[in-house]
């Protein structure tokens, strides 16, 4: 995923950079590398902090980028290529590159480690805004998606089952009413009321539609359970590899478990399979930087 550069944008950089990079970069900076600019790299307002810095690089990674050096034997994304700096001061340096020269990026970089005290935390969803997921952690997070979708698909598979069941059973139980003729409840005044609404059916059919019911949830178990058990691997791998992640992943889980257990009823059902739905956006969200939850772990 690459930002947009736009005049609304807040990172202008491809997240491209690995997770330690990140922390070496903030850890060694508090306030943009300008020189004599204070601006720190975090925003605070409201009660609410945002990360703000943008990442520069002295030596563009592209052959037609500001400054590339094709000499250059480090690693073009890794921290001592990189400089820190605010909005207003990171497209000048890129734009107009002959003026700002590799050795001077470079002075620029000593200082801000000079000044940079305890550095910057980070939350590991800051983290995430720069950073890219790894080709692992990608594939583990669409596989869960995909196994959560397929215990929400057949957990309303089996509720659509109950649900044509329930309506069958209505019918009968309508055309009996109609079968008996009118029934009236008579009171002490001597009015009376209607009462075929209230009939049902002879106890032994309700065994049987009830019955029909769970083998209709039964049919659908076995599909259920390989995703829920697909699900359950995946993020136990996401957990060793990201704990944070690992903690977001597991609420899909609880989630999904969940929908299990409240089929048979339509609007849980409903509500429970949309809650899913939201977990495992909530997840994709975090991964990328695009929520400021934290999950601790």
């Amino acid at each position: 995923m690459t930002l947009s550069p736009g005049p609304t944008s807040v990172l202008t950089v491809p997240r491209n950079y690995a997770v330690l990079t990140i922390k070496t970069l903030f850890g060694e900076a508090s306030v943009c590398a300008y020189p004599g600019c204070t601006e720190p790299l975090v925003f605070r307002d409201r009660g609410k902090s945002t990360v703000i810095a943008e990442i520069a690089h002295i030596r563009s990674e592209q052959p037609d980028g500001p400054r590339h050096d094709p000499t250059y034997d480090g690693d073009v994304n890794g921290s001592e290529n990189l400089l820190l700096l605010c909005g207003r001061h990171h497209r000048p340096v890129d734009r107009h590159e002959a003026a700002y020269s590799i050795a001077e990026l470079e002075s620029w970089k000593i200082v801000q480690r000079e000044l940079a005290g305890r550095g910057t935390p980070l939350t590991e969803a800051d983290i995430r805004s720069y950073s890219r997921l790894s080709a692992d952690e990608k594939k583990l997070m669409m596989d869960i998606a995909r196994q959560a979708d397929q215990v929400i698909t057949a957990c309303r598979v089996a509720q659509s089952a109950v649900d044509a069941l329930r309506e069958a059973q209505e019918l009968k139980r309508q055309e009996l009413s109609l079968r008996s003729g009118p029934i009236y409840e008579m009171h002490e005044d001597g009015t009376r009321t209607l009462i075929n609404d209230r009939m049902q059916l002879p106890y032994v059919e309700q065994r049987e539609w009830a019955a029909r019911e769970r083998s209709a949830v039964a049919a659908e178990h076995p599909r259920i359970r390989q995703a829920l058990s697909g699900l359950s691997g995946e993020v136990s791998v996401l957990r060793m590899m990201s704990a944070p992640l690992g903690g977001y992943a597991q609420q899909v889980e609880d989630a999904a478990s969940r929908l299990l257990q409240v089929v048979g009823g339509s609007v849980e059902v409903r509500r429970a399979a949309d809650a899913v739905e939201v977990l495992v956006s909530k997840l994709w969200s975090v991964a990328h930087g695009e929520d400021g939850a934290v999950v601790s772990g």
